[in-house]
């Protein structure tokens, strides 16, 4: 639940980026423009789906633990008489949302990254 908290306020800060706005050149043409997110909301939002993705890690991994141990001690307290297995699809859930996780962490990371490489590169 926690996870789930945190990528809904990363996705709020998400919102605030700036979108596309016309402005008028020195030669009196419009422009099209979409001017950079603030750095300190993008770095907060990373921070903020980088540790749900943690916590979703973590999740998964005890899910899968307690559902494997789960159906080990069903199969070994019914003598054989019971057969159980885990779920793939229960499985395949939990560590796709894992998954979309690491990839909206990925893709933060990259636009901060690819930002701040073109802010060095016009600055001179």
């Amino acid at each position: 639940i926690v996870a789930i908290v945190l990528a809904f306020i990363c996705f709020i800060l998400l919102a605030t980026f700036p979108g596309w706005h016309e402005e008028t050149d020195e030669r009196g043409s419009e422009r099209d423009v979409k001017p950079f997110p603030s750095r300190p909301v993008s770095q907060v939002a990373l921070a903020l789906i980088f540790v749900a993705s943690v916590f979703v890690l973590v999740s998964v991994l005890w899910q899968h633990t307690a559902s494997v141990a789960a159906s080990t001690i069903a199969q070994d307290l019914g003598n054989g008489s019971v057969k159980s297995g885990v779920g793939t699809t229960a499985m395949i859930l939990g560590w796709f949302g894992f998954a979309l996780f690491i990839i909206v962490t990925i893709g933060l990371l990259v636009m901060i990254l690819s930002i701040s490489l073109l802010d060095r590169l016009t600055d001179d």
